[in-house]
Formats: structure tokens, sequence, C-alpha cells
């Protein structure tokens, strides 16, 4: 049951009562919308009276936009045209206008309708409009731009409604779905103003439509069952004039694990204004240092989707972001000499110290056409970010993964087909290991194994050179106030303690990532970050 999942996404029923409508008919309720929206182009309305027309507008279009959902899913539902409402012209902003409604939208829910239950705190903004969320299926994705979603999974788009009635045209009443991450404020006539937002409904659909939380278990111990949701995503289209900021999750984690620090941290204007956040999602059985190879492969991939001649200055200030093992991951991408991880090693009859040069980033070593992944693993360019946050990060590993309970759930992990073959390579390669030790040949390849303070891999990233760009650790201590003695219950202050860049203690456990104190840490990075 752990590895299968059972939940749903939480989306309340589309239902309205005959005799709400009957009570109020759609054309009443047009009706007055209508009497309001000419109200709000008044320059001249005391403030009292225009947040009471605003009010009063915001609840009869969230009434209307009730009945339309109910009236838009009979329609996709039947392939029947005359459920949708008559005379009225759905636009969605930024979106080709010729394109159906139902090309793009699976269901369009009201946010104040959405049961906010993952969520430490919930976000709204007051201003004119309703919020909502369009739930986008996974084969319409491409229908909202330079959408990045979860392969099978969809995405949401967190919307604010306006219903707009203009004096000419073919279009009696327009109701423009506006994308509330792009567009800030709205003209009524000469008049502006800000949208309504709900910040927290769409992130809540979000995770519970991608179901990535549920996989957390499944990503360690079945990591080729999730090969489909490995990789980059984001919950909006690509925004050129945003900074990316890529957040990995950790051990027995998903990228769900950010909820709610992403949560807090598009509740700050400047930071919705100039930030977009990106999720790097694998499964977590795999070792870190295999999952880093695909974490670079995946940040090249979309940079070159999305920037195709490199030129964007936003993604040159990228920031980086890595809870635990993702932390190790970032760290890792983050080495300008990867390839001293194998000094001491020997492949074969090959002393791997004579071959500590980056000349073999382009060119291959001598055992590389029979083993690429080794040498992709081990030599490669950092990654060029420039700002890193380490969040709760095992920089020397973790004490936990010596304990008897977790070798044996590591021993559970069924690696996927192409880490068996590359288990087998090191096998051929290392004869010394494949005689004296051939249990011990996963440990290059699995999670748990690789925490180890005393593993391969803790051990050869101690002393590797890193890019020299700002850096910053946040580290719980449980709220001890015990450091430099402290831990967050998994990883003790000596490994999450780095000797370069700032550090903040936070009263928080291993889960650091769900601390209010550390969401203020991280905006507060950001914001200075902004500055540079």
């Amino acid at each position: 049951m752990v590895l299968a999942g059972c939940s749903q996404p939480l989306l309340p029923s589309a239902y309205v009562s005959a005799a709400e409508r009957k009570d109020m008919p759609d054309a009443q309720l047009l009706a007055n919308l209508q009497q309001d929206w000419e109200l709000l182009k008044n320059r001249n309305l005391p403030e009292a009276q225009r947040n009471e027309i605003i009010a009063r507008y915001n609840h009869n279009v969230y009434l209307l936009m009730r009945r339309y959902r109910c009236d838009i899913k009979k329609a996709f539902a039947q392939n029947d045209r005359s459920y949708m409402p008559q005379g009225v012209f759905f636009y969605q902003d930024g979106i080709d206008p010729q394109t159906p409604l139902r090309e793009i939208y699976e269901d369009i829910v009201p946010a104040s309708d959405v049961n906010i239950e993952s969520l430490k705190d919930h976000f709204t903004l007051p201003g004119l409009g309703v919020p909502m969320v369009g739930v986008i299926p996974a084969d319409k994705v491409n229908k909202v731009g330079n959408q990045h979603a979860i392969a099978t999974r969809g995405t949401v788009q967190a919307l604010t409604v306006l219903v707009e009635f203009p004096k000419s045209g073919r279009n009696r009443v327009v109701v423009h779905l506006i994308p509330r991450n792009r567009i800030e404020d709205f003209k009524v006539g000469g008049v502006k103003y800000p949208l309504a937002a709900d910040i927290s409904a769409s992130i809540e659909v979000y995770w519970n439509l991608t179901r990535v939380k549920e996989d957390r278990m499944l990503g360690m111990l079945r990591p080729q069952e999730l090969r489909n949701t490995q990789g980059l995503s984001c919950m909006d289209a690509h925004n050129p004039k945003k900074i990316p900021v890529i957040l990995t999750h950790g051990l027995m984690s998903s990228a769900g694990t950010f909820d709610n620090l992403v949560n807090r941290l598009l509740a700050d204007p400047t930071i919705r204004k100039h930030y977009q956040f990106w999720y790097y999602n694998y499964p977590t059985g795999v070792a870190w240092t295999v999952s880093a190879g695909h974490y670079r492969e995946a940040l090249q991939k979309v940079r070159r989707e999305v920037d195709p001649t490199l030129t964007n200055k936003n993604w040159d200030k990228m920031v980086v972001v890595g809870h635990s093992m993702g932390g190790l991951i970032t760290h890792y991408s983050q080495c300008t000499e990867p390839w001293k991880m194998l000094r001491g090693q020997n492949i074969g009859k090959l002393k791997m110290d004579d071959y500590m040069d980056a000349r073999y980033i382009d060119e291959r070593l001598p055992f590389a056409k029979k083993h690429s992944n080794l040498q992709k693993d081990y030599y490669f360019r950092p990654v060029e970010a420039a700002r890193v946050i380490y969040l709760a990060t095992p920089h020397q590993g973790a004490p936990m993964a010596q304990y008897s309970i977790t070798g044996w759930l590591m021993g559970l992990i069924e690696l996927p087909q192409n880490v068996v073959e590359e288990v087998i390579n090191v096998a051929t390669l290392q004869q010394d290991m494949l005689l004296l030790e051939p249990s011990r040949l996963t440990d290059w390849f699995t999670s748990g194994n690789q925490l180890s303070p005393s593993g391969y891999s803790i051990k050869g990233l101690q002393g590797l050179a890193v890019r020299k760009v700002p850096t910053h650790s946040v580290i719980g201590d449980r709220g001890n106030n015990d450091t430099p003695d402290s831990s967050d219950g998994v990883v003790p202050y000596w490994s999450s303690h780095i000797s370069w860049g700032s550090e903040k203690i936070v009263p928080a456990d291993h889960s650091v990532q769900d601390a209010p104190e550390t969401a203020e840490e991280v905006k507060r990075i950001l914001l200075e970050h902004l500055k540079k």
C-alpha cells in the first residue's frame, strides 16, 4: 500500500443546485456584474464605496464561475456545446484566443473551494477578481506555452478570473482567465486594480495532482518505476524574465517536500516578481553520484530548450538549493575537479591517479567507450550556479546510514536495469573488489550506502574544490540551542557545517525546509541576490 499510493487530488465536486439558479438566474447575475463593472471605471469613487463594489463584484463572479464550472465540465464530458454558456467568450490571457477552453483545462476550480491540508499557511492577496486553479492534464501542457510539467502527471495554473463587459464587439461577456504569476493588475476603464490572488491553493492542488509525495518510498525502493517522473519540472510556464531557483530533494523524499517553503516564499511580492521555482525530482534509491549526472543533464536540456542561444541573463543568475541528499547532488555538481573522486582507485590495470586531468571531460578515457557512464559521473563541467543554498546537507555523511535498520532497508532496493549494468561494469573493472568483496558492489550505486561517513563517495567528496560563489547553509538543531554539539536528528552539525559561506541555525529537525525560520532565511538570501 505504501508503494502503490492511494490518495486522489483534493478537488471539490462541481455542483450547483437548480434552486440556486432559480433564485438568481444567470441573466440577473450578469446584469448585476455589468452594473458593478461600470461603477469600477469611476476614478472618483470614495475608497469605502470602491471596496464595497469590489467585494460585491467578486462575490458574484465567484457564484457565476461555480455555475460555469458545472456547465463546462458537462460540455467536456459529453462533447456537447449546448452546455457551454451562451454569449460568453472565455479569454485565456497569453494563449491563442482561437484555442478552445477544453484544449487547455480539464477543470477550473475556485481557489476558495480548495481544502488546504498539506500546507501549514494559507496566503491570499486582496484585489479585484476571483482566484481559481486551472487543472491542465499532461496531454495539454503544450497549449500553455513553454511548460515543463512532470511527465504523465500534468500541472496547474494559478488564475484570477474577471468578467468584463465590452461596449463593442460580438461578445457580450468576456471571462478573463488571467495567469496570476505573470500579471499583477488589470485596468477597468482607466483605473488600475491589483488582482486578487490565492498563493496557496494552486500549490495544494499541484502536489495532489502530480502525486509525487506518494512516490517517496517508491522512489527509494523501486527507482525504475519512477523513470517517468525524473527530471526538472515547473508549475508555471517558463518565464524568461525571472531567475530560476532549482530545488533538489533528499532521500525518501520528493519535490513535494518544498511545498511549504515555496508557499511562504511566493507570499513575498518581490520574490514573486523576480523568481521562478523549478524542482528536480529523482528516484532516491540510486546513488547520489549517479543522480547528480541526471541532474546536470536535466539542467543542460532545459536551458537549451528555453534559452537556445544561452544569452538569458536570468539563467546566468540561477540559484540552486539542495536539501539533505539533494544537497550532496548540488555540492558534487559544483565541484571543479570531480574526477579526483577517483584518486587512489585502479580501473583494471590503469591507475586513475594518472588520469586526474580536465581534458578527459571532452576526450575519451581508455575505457570510456565501454563504460561511458563512469566517465559521465566523474568527468564533467560544474553547474554554473550564481548562488548555492544547502539545507541540512550531510557533507561528511550521516552516521544513521551505518545503522543496521538502514542497512536492512537498503537491501530492499531494486536498482534500475541501467544501474545494474553499471554495477556489472564496475565489477569487471574492479577485479580486486569482485574477488574479495562482491557483496559490496552495490555500495557504489545505492543511495543509503553512499551516505555513510566511511562510504566511498562521502570520503571522496572531502577536499574536492568547488566553484567560488556565494554559498549558504541552513542547519537544524531541534531547538536545543546546543550547536556545535547539535544535530537535526539525522545529520549532526559537524557534517552539515562547511568552512565557506554563511550559516544559519534554526530550531528545526531534519525537515528544516518546513520551518518558517528557514523560509525567512532563504527569502533574505534571495533578496540579497537581487542586489548583485
